[in-house]
């Protein structure tokens, strides 16, 4: 049988024989190894970005601020985010997934420490913002990664356990911070959370270049380098490139540019992305930071009982999306995008009806098992509609667009808390989730167990011939 390298030497070795070769891979230890590790990059980001939302009483009382400069101080995270996501999708579009994935979590983890030495306001504005920067990368570019190192029929699964990690996070961060704020202070939380965040970068520098990039920049024995990583022998390539022989040859893709995302085969796909991210992460990040100083402000609750509803609230979260993971690859992403939204805004909806703290939590926990469901599904899905020259670009815009609201909801939470509106705050955010669903109906597509390059081949066809 031929060697890797009489492989790359002969014709027609190309992106769809990678693709082929990859969808017919058994579930190997390194795979999940590189599943696991993208897992925990999730749960630390999502912890750290908790970790504000129960620092925020405490840092308020210390400097004195009002609502209004406390959805600003939240938001300034997720303008950082925003930021990343559109910097990081380019450089890992043109440099390589590796780099991004490994400088990504490296700038989260240390600004993240270096919260707890705030000063100031300002101070404690620029170091959220870098740390947002390197948090919006990484979410994205994990996305990317596992959807190109992940067989078809597991894609879902694979795609899946960054957003099951989110809750797992979210649960993290309340147990620390009801372990540690009622005894040792807000800065602590920064301290102990920065911790796992760099064990990550450590267990993170194996990782090769994903396979699909490099055949795509026509560098075919390093991407079969990648896939013997993986565990793909070059007997199973050479197997795969006999089996697609008679497919015709992958198109050579241009390098990618911003506007690649809005051609007549990528604008629907594109305004769909943009939605079900940017509508749902006003709702998502402004609850999500906001809901101790609920409990707080409009229940009179004390911080511990705040943080203990918020450690209860987020085991329904988790619960919402592994019931959303188990069957992502069984039923597939558009049903369960349709349903956690409409879910989730139902229930924003209902807690205009809602007047004692209980009840309050009741419905929280109602409105995170949905959306957490939706996020679990649109997470794997974002990545499978791009291309794989704009993947990471296309993945990391639609989720900037999601750091857009996110950065959007705590300020408007902010705005309609200190101004007196609380009734807007469950009208405008439910509202918003509904949206999303409506347009998942309208233009969302199913993408559940399609190779990547066939869901792709009408966006990759029609940017090879704009190249030529």
């Amino acid at each position: 049988m031929a060697s890797t390298s009489q492989v790359v030497g002969k014709e027609p070795l190309n992106l769809r024989v990678i693709g082929h070769a990859i969808d017919q891979m058994p579930i190997t230890r390194r795979l999940l190894t590189v599943i696991i590790v993208a897992a925990l990059a999730s749960l630390f980001d999502n912890m750290d970005s908790k970790l504000l939302g129960f620092a925020l009483p405490g840092i308020a009382k210390e400097f004195g601020l009002k609502p209004q400069v406390m959805g600003l101080i939240a938001s300034s995270t997720m303008i950082g985010m925003m930021v990343g996501s559109f910097v990081w999708g380019w450089i890992a579009d043109k440099w390589g997934r590796r780099l991004a994935f490994m400088a990504t979590v490296l700038i989260f983890s240390l600004f993240s420490g270096f919260t707890a030495a705030a000063f100031s306001v300002g101070f404690l504005l620029s170091i959220r913002f870098v740390t947002g920067f390197g948090l919006g990368g990484a979410i994205p570019v994990d996305a990317s990664i596992l959807a190109e190192f992940s067989p078809a029929r597991i894609r879902g699964y694979a795609g899946g356990i960054l957003p099951l990690a989110f809750p797992v996070g979210t649960f993290l961060a309340s147990w620390v911070a009801l372990m540690i704020v009622p005894h040792f202070g807000w800065r602590m939380l920064f301290l102990v959370g920065v911790l796992p965040a760099l064990l990550v970068v450590w267990m993170r520098r194996n990782v090769p270049e994903s396979p699909r990039w490099l055949a795509n920049r026509g560098r075919f024995a390093e991407s079969c380098k990648g896939l013997n990583y993986l565990g793909i022998s070059d007997e199973a390539i050479e197997q795969s490139r006999i089996a697609t022989l008679n497919e015709p040859p992958a198109p050579v893709l241009p390098r990618p540019v911003f506007w690649d995302l809005f051609t007549p085969e990528m604008r629907g796909r594109t305004a769909h992305t943009w939605i079900v991210w940017g509508l749902p992460a006003m709702a998502s990040w402004g609850m999500t930071l906001w809901m101790p100083q609920f409990f707080i402000k409009l229940y009179g609750l004390s911080i511990k009982t705040a943080i203990s509803y918020t450690l209860y609230i987020s085991l329904v979260a988790i619960a919402g999306r592994l019931s959303a993971y188990l069957f992502l690859d069984k039923i597939g992403r558009k049903p369960f995008t349709i349903l956690g939204y409409a879910g989730a805004g139902a229930f924003l909806l209902l807690v205009t009806q809602v007047h004692t703290g209980t009840y309050f939590a009741y419905a929280l926990a109602g409105y995170m098992y949905f959306i957490e469901m939706g996020m679990c599904a649109i997470t794997p899905y974002t990545p499978e509609v791009y291309p794989v020259h704009i993947r990471v670009m296309g993945t990391s815009t639609a989720m900037g667009v999601g750091r857009i609201g996110g950065a959007a909801g705590p300020y408007l939470i902010g705005i309609l808390m200190g101004s007196g509106h609380v009734e807007w705050i469950w009208l405008v955010l439910g509202g918003a989730l509904i949206a999303a669903a409506a347009a998942t109906v309208w233009i969302g597509i199913e993408t559940r167990g399609r190779n990547l390059e066939q869901l792709t081949r009408a966006a990759t066809e029609g940017a090879a011939n704009r190249a030529s």
